[in-house]
This record gives C-alpha cells, structure tokens and sequence, in this order.
C-alpha cells in the first residue's frame, strides 16, 4: 500500500475516488474537464499519491499542450514531454542531435525516478529502445573530488557519440588539452569545462562559447543531477552506443547484409545517418519503453477511446510501412516495434486514469468522476467586455487567475486592468477568493473550475486565437562572433593592409638573429613570400569579396603601387558617398517635421495584445522610434532583421502611434504578395480599434482603388498597404505622418528618388530581412539611424534539418506529413530548363497533392499571381526557382525540400530553409543531394560542412557573414560592391570609419607601430596550444590588445582554457605590454639586444622634452640622450629578462605627468 496525502486533496468527490488508485490495479474514470481543467486535477492526484504519472495523448499537439499544463500546476523542472524522434521509421534520417540527447535525458530521468510526470505522444509507445542496463553502463556523473581518470571520462564520451574537437562551440563535442576537459553537453546552455589534478576532478564550471571564458564556479553549473548541483551528468547522445562490445554485435550479426552505411560507422566509431534503424543490431536485446517506469507508475490515458482507436491505426501503418522498404537490410519489425495488442496488455491493467472528455462509453471499468466546468469565451481584445466579466466573476467571490506567458505580458496586462480601475495582483500562490491574480505561465486553455468556484483565462481567450505553447526549446548558446581571421584556412585569400592581396599559407616557426618566433607565411603574385611577424597580425584581414566569396580576386604583386592605387580608388568613392549620406543626415535636422505626442491609453492596450514577450532588440528598436516620433525633426530610421524576428510588429506599434496622433501611415512594400500578408497581419492587429487599414495593389479593381484613394484624400482611410502603386502622383494624402518602407533595396531607381523626397518631410521607417555587418553599423554611427534585431523569438521553434539522398519516399513522406497537418510544402529546384520536368514527377508521385510552378522567366504579373494562389492556399505544394530565397513569408509553409542541395553555397542554403519555421508548428529542411558515387571531392566536402549545420552554431558563421556583406549593398547601393571586392570587406568597413570621422571634423591621429628587437624568447608554443588555427587566433587578438585590462583578462582567459602560463607565454605578454606603451609614447623603434638599449621616437613623439631632462638628471649615467631624438639605457650585466624590466620601468616613467618625481632605474 502506498500512503499519501489524501487529506489535503481540495477537488471535490476527488478524494473519495482515490483509494481505488492506490491498489495495483485501479482505474478511475475523470469527465467532463474543459481546457487546463484536466491539468489541474491530474496534478492534484500526483500531489496527493506522490507516484509518479506517465500521460499518454493521441498527437504530439496534445501531448505539448498537456505537458504545459501540468507545468503550470505541479513543478515546472519535474514535468517533461519525452519527444517523438521527428523522422519517419525506417528511413536512412537521424533525428536531429537535440531530440536524440532529449530523449536520453528524459530516459535517465525515468530510471533515476526524477520526475512527477513525462507525458508522451502515442507513438511514443511503440518504438523499442537501448535496454537500460546500456544507458547506465553509458551515464557518468561527475563532479567535484571524484576520483576518475580523464581517460575514462574520453573513452565514455567517445562510446557516446561526442567528437573529439581543438575548441568547443557546439553541444556534441569535447576537447582535451592536459588536465583539462571542455565537453558541450546538449541539456546545459553553455559547455563545461572540468579541470582534473591527476585522477581528481578540482573544479567544473561552465565557459561561453564565444569567448571560451569560464563563466561560473562549480556551485552554479546547473547539471541534471538534482543531488549533485554542483556537478554535470554526462549522457550519451544517441541510443546507439559505440561500444566495442556494440560494435562487435553489429559487425557479426550484419556481415551478410548489404549495409556500407551502417559498416563504416561501426568501423571507424562514428554516429551516421540514419544508424538509429539497425538499433537491435547494437544489443542483444531492445526494449519497450515501459521497461524504464518505476514501480507504482501511474499511468494516464488521455481520451482511452481515442487512444484504442489510434493505437489500431498506427500498428497498421508501421506493418504497411515496413513492408514498403523491401530491404532485407533491416532488423525485423517486431525487433525495433512493438505491436498496440503488447501495449494495451501491458499497460491496461496496472494503476491508471482515464480523461474522457465528454464522458466513458459502454462497458468502461469504475464509476467515473463527473466535473462542473466550461469554456471562456474569447474577448478578441475587447477589454470592456473583458473587465465587465472580471469584475462580475470577482463579486460573485471566485479566484480569477490571468496567465500570461512572460512576465513582460503579465505587466502589461497589469497595466492595462489598472487604467480601466481593477487591480490585479503578479503572484506565484494559490488562487484567493474575490481576487485577481496574473501569473507567467503556458497553460493551454481556461476555463470555469466550479468545483473550486476558480476562473482561468489565457492569453487567447483574452486576445483572440494564439499560436501554440512551445514546450520544447532549444538549448540556445550564444553565438561566435562572425567569420574572422582566425577561421581563414590554408591557401584562402587574405588581405595585408600594406601590400594587398596575397594568399595564406599557415604559421612558420623561423629564427631570425638569435630569437625564435612565429610568422605568418602570406603568397604573393610571381611566387613572392612575405613572412609577417605575429605581432603584427593587425595588418592582415581576412578576405571577403562583395558577393561573399572567400577568395577569386587576383593577387597583388609585392613592391608594386597597384594596391596603393586600388585602395585610393576606394576612399574616394566612400569619402563621396559618405558626404552624401552626412549632407541627408544634416538637412534631416534643420527641416521641420511633426513631432508626436507621448503614448496613448490606448496604445498600452495594443501593446498589450502582443502575444509574446519582447526580445530585447525589439524593446531598444520601439523604443528608439518612438523617441525619434517625438522629436520635431524628421525620422529616418533602419530596422535590420531577419525573418520572423519582430520587424512588422515595430513598425505596427509605429503605425499605431501615428494615427493616435491624428495622421495617416503608408506601407511601401515591392511585391503584392508582401502587400497581401502586411494587410492581413495590419488588419488582425488593429482590429479591436477603430482604425481602417486599406490595400493598393493591381491586384484590386479600379474601382476599389479609386474608393481608397478617396479615402487617402478625405481622412477616412488610416493605413494603406500598396506596391509601388503608393508613389504614382494620383496618390495623395490628407496629412501622411509616417511612411513604412519594406525591403528598399528591391526598388527601382525612379521609387527611390522619390523615397529621397520623403526623408525631409516625414518620418520614414525602413526594413530590411538582411542583416547588416556589427563593423559597418558602427561605422556609420552619426550618418544612419540603424536599429538591429538579432535576437530570435525565445519560443520560436528551431528547424529541422534533415540531409538525404533523393529518394522517392523520402519526398512523398515529407510532403503527405506537411499537408497532413494543414500545411504547405516549397519544393526547390533551381533549374529553369528542367522545373516542369520535375512538376511532373511531383504530380505523379503526388497526384492528390495541387502544385504549382514558378520561376524567375516567367513575366512578373504571372509569377506574382502564382505567388498570391499559394500565398492564399489555392495550392499546396510550389515548385520553384531559388526566387523565394528572400522576401516572402507564408507561414502555413512549413517544409522546404531543396533538390541538388551540394550546389547552393552556405548562405543560398541559410536564406532558403528561412523561408520556414514561422508557424506553431516543427519546421523541417529537406536538403536532397545525388548518390555520394556522383559527388566530386569538393562537393562532398561542401555537404560535409551542409550536413553540421546548426540552427545558431558555428556551422552557419560563415553564411551569416556572406549575409551581412549582402547588407552592405542594401544599406549602401550595388554600385560599392566593386570597391568592397577591390579592397576586402573589412578594410572597406575600416575605410568607411576614418572617412566618417574625417568629415565629421574628428581628429585623426597618426598610428605609430614600434618595432621591439628583444632577446628573449616570447611566443605561445605548440606543447601549450597544440591547434594551430586556435593558436593563430589567440595571436591575433593579442596584436590589438593594448589596455592594461584587456592584457590581464587575455592572460587569464589562457589560464583558464590551457592552464598556468609557460615562460614564454609570460614573455610575451610582458612584450605585448611593452609595445602598448611604446606606442602611447609614439616610439619608432626599441633596440634591447645589446647591453645598452636603445629607444628611438617618431616625428610625432609626446614626451614633454622637460620630462626628459628630469629623468636624465636622476637617473645619471645610467640615461642618455643622442642625437635623431633617441635615448639609450646602460643594462650593463643585466639578464634579458631584467632588461625588459628596466626598460618597462623607463617608459612608464616617461609617460607620468610633469608634475611627479622621477624615480631611479
């Protein structure tokens, strides 16, 4: 018998029913319970009994919504979903790494009996799994004084799938460099670091992947050992275990089968695609998932009759399923499947509760529970029918809680209920009679409790429909910062500041006098080597041409003046088109704009009525224009962000703030179908206000042109959506306060003279889906108000990115699961000659499915009808050109299958599967390539790169730099694009910085680089950092270091990732610290090999002479001056190091002021 609180149960009749619960085969039977109200009571049950509860729902959407609910009623951290693998069974796909480790985690977590409850879609039930004696054997918990060999730590993480990498940056990967071990697990946001002495575990803590710095000490790594929080549990990252014993089995038992796949992974220890098929080669047994409850689970069956039927239906798929590979590769169904018959009789007897939402049919077990509740009716963000209800349900003594889904929106909802005079309460606690309460949470639905006398309302009954909870997120890590030199590769092209393009053949290890050092060995035209000292890796950029391509350009020739002749070339185009820009920048603040008023009340409703919280990118963006709104001078502003970031709703809440203050708002958009979806999103926002939003585009009748452009005239109209219909001169407006522009780089060059025209007279607002480069935004502080959004929604659900060969099935399965759900599917085939050649195949092999085509030959009225029919669901799958690459956004579109993947670049590909992902549902990327037999070498390579994309790791830096440089031509015109290939992106950034601040009137001063000729060996050498690019890396970061700060925190970060410093590595820096100062004081050159050091100023050295002169008189014969403003300092039988001292010693002196006493050498 188990004992439990059956006392403190509050649900009425509830109490009564759970004895039948507490034997080993009770039932009980729970009806008639509406939206969160099924939640409510199940955790009720869970509290009381203290089991744990397995949910099963019919759909994965259920199983979401129901997993939120629980959350929000039992303890978040112990309530999970236990996710579907999101491929189809039997085929040659690997879900993706973060479904992979969740699964694992949510397995340990069942054998450690660490959660209240795991709930679980239907189909969960039917795969077998790795048995849990292997999961054990594969688990290693770590943490502080455990006695474990870092070798044992390495041979589990090498069982478990984790690459072996020179620098963490992706969930999946370790590095090992002596005693310490840096390991991305996939359930923490940021990797760990564990630091070994001998065989004992010091310390783990966990690092940032862009700066690879520790972060936190070992009490706050946040591991999914709840006993050990001060440690991390390390889980394998597939249910395929590399074991040699795993290995053995599946290499004995598939040696008469034809799979290569499967060989080679076994072979070489590695994780391949699709390897999860073979699971019952690995063991010698597989399981059912029910193998991992623990003893007295309680099982709860969400719609049992649902479920029964379901259950049928799905046995029968996978039967048919299987018989359809005709591979007699494959284990046997019953090997890697349960059937639903072995799953009802093992499931259908042990403790239980059965949801049934209307109520049980004939012949079910136990008197069933019959609940009083209802649904709430939704507002649509009507709040004074909204308020009128509260208050009535508030007088009548019930516990009102509104659920918000951050507390930004519970604020704001807060907010709200305060204007229209009913107080609500942000609290965490019960629910009080007669009260309000607002809470963050992700409950699905409300609902009337009237057992309880309890309301609850949800965001969508407040404001209308919402898109659903998202119970699953990504572990998001911060990003690297873009492409640098430090990801140049052997033989890529690279700039030198002085000397122009030359090609880049590594670091060399040279001797040059009696010192030793490394130099980095550029090519040049004709074979001409340039060896640059690593000290002055500041000079040298990577290559990056206007089109984003890493390399093509022709090498310069060293001594030659034609790199002094291109780089002239291009300051004076960007010295010409900056001024342009300032003389813009300048008349925009003397011209007399409209300034707005501070917001409205109900601007806070509207605010309010936004279903998620704010990133913080799109808090400062709002915040900016609304400040430049209400300034009298017109604005201009840019706002840069990707797809499905947040741009529309800025600009809505800009449009909204104009037409409270009583004027008109146009939105230029260059394509109908953009117009289509801006008065769709427009109109559904504004709807609950007194606002007419209208639409100007060929696709309306001239008749209902002429009535909007009346409209326009007379004031009626408020918002108008248009083409570039919008500038004709029959288009006028009663008083235009704010004009939107979307995606301004697609116009032609007549809109934009006349978009000139705008800048002086209203507020302009301009977007953009192309992100522009951090180096160019900062270079154009002062001539550009630009606003960037880089953050993605938190809850936006990341893609799925699946690489396969074409295959038929693989096609036909994508697109029947995608339309299945109500969706649509965009097939890519970027080959006008063959497109309808592939329509064909697609109507045959899909003959149910409507599909349209299109591409970039057909004339523009027809490509954008086919765009409208899709856009409006007429058809449900578009093949097409890369012309949906930018621009279009339909939601409802949530494949992308892209054929011939191997022959887009990286960021063709990154821009391609954005066009997904934006609706409540998982997205999923096809990217179909040949069979590898047809791929040349570089191609496989490119795939190989294609396959380890990440959704916001390092794989897509790359392509997100291409990216930026794409901004650059829409921030600054096409016609630059020659000038950046000339010269390389970053100095054409760097260019544009000192021509902004020359014309700006800043001082410029004159950069002094000394040279230092010391004897002593300073360098990072190979035995401390082993990895040359990293070691490149750390160079260059070190030849820009030159605060005293930045040099502390450079070594430190060194001792943190390699351990303590070596000699040279000490060196070094003591160098690094040298030359900094050296440099403040503008000196030219620092001799130090003999005895008697010599220092030599520049023209422009800032020494005050009578600082000389007291420092020579103190310090005696030890000082000198000579002639040619140099100084020399008698070390006579000092070692190298002491002399580095004293000549430290001398320059800080020197560059003390006046006023203060000069001490001796």
């Amino acid at each position: 018998m188990i004992t439990g609180r059956l006392a403190d149960v509050q649900v009425p009749g509830l109490q009564e029913g759970l004895p039948d619960l507490i034997g080993d085969g009770g039932a009980l039977s729970l009806c008639g319970l509406w939206g969160g109200a099924r939640a409510l009571v199940v955790a009720e049950v869970a509290r009381a009994l203290r089991r744990p509860l397995v949910v099963v729902s019919t759909t994965l959407r259920e199983a979401e919504e129901l997993t939120a609910d629980l959350r929000f009623f039992l303890d978040r951290d112990r309530v999970h979903l236990f996710p579907e693998p999101e491929v189809p069974p039997f085929q040659p796909v690997s879900p993706p790494l973060e479904v992979r480790a969740e699964r694992m985690q949510r397995l340990r977590e069942l054998r450690d009996e660490a959660l209240k409850a795991l709930v679980l879609p239907l189909h969960a039930l039917f795969r077998r799994l790795l048995p849990p004696d292997a999961l054990d054997g594969a688990t290693l918990h770590l943490y502080p004084h455990r006695i474990v060999p870092p070798e044992q730590v390495v041979e589990v993480l090498e069982i478990g799938g984790y690459r072996s990498v020179p620098q963490v940056e992706e969930a999946g990967e370790y590095s090992r460099r002596g005693g310490i071990l840096d390991i991305g697990l996939p359930h923490l946001s940021h990797p760990v670091r564990i630091e070994f002495f001998g065989d004992e575990i010091e310390s783990i803590r966990t690092f940032a992947v862009a700066t690879q710095r520790s972060l936190s000490g070992p009490e706050r790594v946040g591991g999914s050992d709840p006993r050990r929080p001060d440690g991390v549990t390390v889980l394998p990252l597939s249910e395929i275990l590399l074991s040699q014993e795993a290995r053995g089995l599946a290499r004995e038992r598939t040696m008469e089968k034809d799979t290569p796949l499967l060989r080679e992974a076994v072979e070489a220890g590695r994780l391949g695609p699709g390897l999860e098929r073979y699971l019952p080669y690995f063991y010698r047994r597989t399981v059912p998932l029910w193998e991992y409850f623990a003893h007295g689970t309680i099982l709860v069956w969400d719609d049992p009759d649902q479920l029964t039927a379901a259950g049928g239906m799905m046995g029968g798929l996978l039967t048919e399923e299987y018989a359809r590979q005709q591979s007699e590769d494959l284990p046997s169904l019953t090997a890697t499947h349960v059937q639903w018959t072995e799953i009802h009789a093992a499931l259908g007897s042990g403790p239980r509760i059965n949801l049934h939402p209307f109520g049980p049919a004939p012949g079910h077990e136990g008197a069933p529970l019959v609940f009083e509740t209802a649904q709430i009716p939704s507002y649509q963000g009507r709040f004074g029918p909204l308020v009128r209800d509260l208050d009535i349900w508030r007088r009548e003594g019930r516990a009102i809680t509104l659920v918000a889904k951050g507390w930004a929106q519970a604020e704001r909802l807060s907010e709200v209920l305060r204007q229209h005079d009913l107080g609500a309460s942000l609290s965490e606690g019960p629910p009080v009679a007669g009260g309000i309460q607002i809470r963050e949470g992700g409950l699905s639905a409300g609902f009337h409790f009237a057992p309880l006398r309890q309301t609850y309302l949800t965001e969508a009954e407040i404001f209308g429909p919402r898109r659903a909870v998202a119970v699953r997120r990504t572990k998001i890590r911060e990003a690297r910062p873009f492409a640098g030199f430090e990801d140049v590769k052997l033989g890529e092209v690279v700039v030198h500041m002085d000397h122009g393009i030359g090609r880049f053949h590594g670091l060399r290890r040279l001797t040059t006098g009696e010192m030793e050092g490394d130099y980095l060995l550029l090519e040049y035209a004709g074979g001409d080597k340039l060896y640059v000292p690593v000290d002055k890796l500041r000079l040298v950029q990577r290559y990056v041409g206007a089109d984003g391509a890493a390399g093509g350009p022709p090498l310069d020739r060293l001594g030659s003046t034609s790199w002094a002749r291109a780089k002239e070339r291009v300051r004076a185009s960007v010295r010409e088109m900056a001024g342009e820009l300032l003389r813009l920048y300048a008349a925009r603040q003397v011209a007399a704009g409209y300034a707005f008023a501070a917001d409205t009340p109900w601007q806070r409703e509207f605010e309010a009525a936004f279903p998620f919280d704010e990133t913080p990118d799109q808090v400062t963006a709002i915040q900016a224009i609304k400040a430049d709104m209400e300034r009298p001078q017109p604005m201009d502003r840019l706002i840069c962000g990707d797809v499905g970031y947040g741009k529309t709703e800025v600009a809505m809440r800009a449009a909204f703030k104009a037409v409270m203050d009583g004027t008109q708002v146009a939105v230029l958009v260059p394509t109908t179908v953009l117009a289509l979806q801006h008065f769709q999103s427009f109109s559904d926002r504004f709807a609950p206000f007194p606002i007419v939003v209208e639409m100007l585009s060929r696709f309306r009748t001239r008749g209902e042109q002429q009535k909007v452009l009346r409209g326009l005239r007379d004031g009626t109209v408020d918002v108008v959506i248009g083409t570039h219909r919008l500038l004709q001169t029959d288009v006028r407006f009663r008083e235009l306060g704010l004009l939107v522009v979307d995606e301004e780089q697609r116009f032609g060059v007549g809109a934009k003279e006349r978009l000139k025209q705008f800048r002086t007279e209203v507020d302009v607002l301009t977007l953009t889906a192309t992100p522009i480069p951090r180096t160019l935004h900062m270079a154009m502080l002062g001539v550009r108000d630009i606003s960037t959004i880089e953050t993605p929604p938190e809850d936006r659900l990341s893609i799925r990115t699946t690489v396969t060969r074409f295959d038929a099935e693989v096609i036909r399965r994508a697109v029947e699961e995608e339309i299945g759900r109500g969706g649509q599917v965009f097939f890519v085939h970027n080959r006008v000659e063959s497109i309808h050649t592939v329509a064909r195949f697609l109507k045959r092999l899909l003959p149910h499915v409507k599909i349209a085509v299109a591409h970039g030959q057909m004339t523009e009225e027809a490509l954008e009808r086919v765009m409208c029919d899709f856009y409006a669901r007429r058809y449900q799958l578009l093949c097409s050109t890369a012309i949906i690459e930018s621009g279009l956004d339909i939601p409802t579109a949530n494949t992308i299958i892209i054929n011939r993947a191997d022959r887009f670049g990286l960021a063709q590909l990154y821009q391609l599967r954005g066009r997904v992902g934006r609706d409540r549902f998982r997205a999923h990327a096809y990217l179909l390539i040949p069979r590898e037999e047809a791929l040349n070498e570089s191609a496989r390579k490119r795939l190989q790169v294609i396959a380890e994309l990440t959704e916001l790791g390092s794989g897509f830096k790359i392509a997100a730099r291409d990216l930026e440089i794409r901004g650059t031509g829409n921030l600054l015109g096409p016609e630059q694009h020659g000038h950046i290939n000339a010269v390389g992106f970053d100095l054409y950034c760097q260019l544009i910085q000192e021509t902004v601040r020359e014309l700006k009137g800043a001082e410029q001063e004159e950069l002094v680089d000394p040279v230092l000729r010391l004897p002593i060996a300073a360098s990072i050498p190979e035995t401390y950092v082993s990895d040359a690019a990293v070691r490149l890396s750390l160079y260059r970061r070190l030849s820009v270091v030159t605060a005293s700060a930045e040099r502390e925190e450079f070594a430190g970060e060194l001792q943190d990732r390699f351990g303590p410093l070596p000699p040279p590595v000490e060196h070094l820096l003591a160098v690094v610290r040298l030359k900094a100062a050296a440099r403040s004081l503008r000196i030219r050159e620092i001799d130090a090999r003999r005895e008697v050091v010599r220092i030599a100023f520049s023209g422009a050295a800032v020494v005050p002479p009578e600082r000389v002169v007291v420092l020579l008189r103190a310090m005696g014969g030890a000082l000198r001056y000579v002639p040619e403003d140099a100084l020399e300092l008698s070390c006579e039988g000092a070692p190298a190091l002491d002399r580095l001292v004293k000549i430290q010693a001398l320059l800080d002196q020197l560059g003390e002021p006046c006023g203060r006493t000069a001490g001796g050498s």
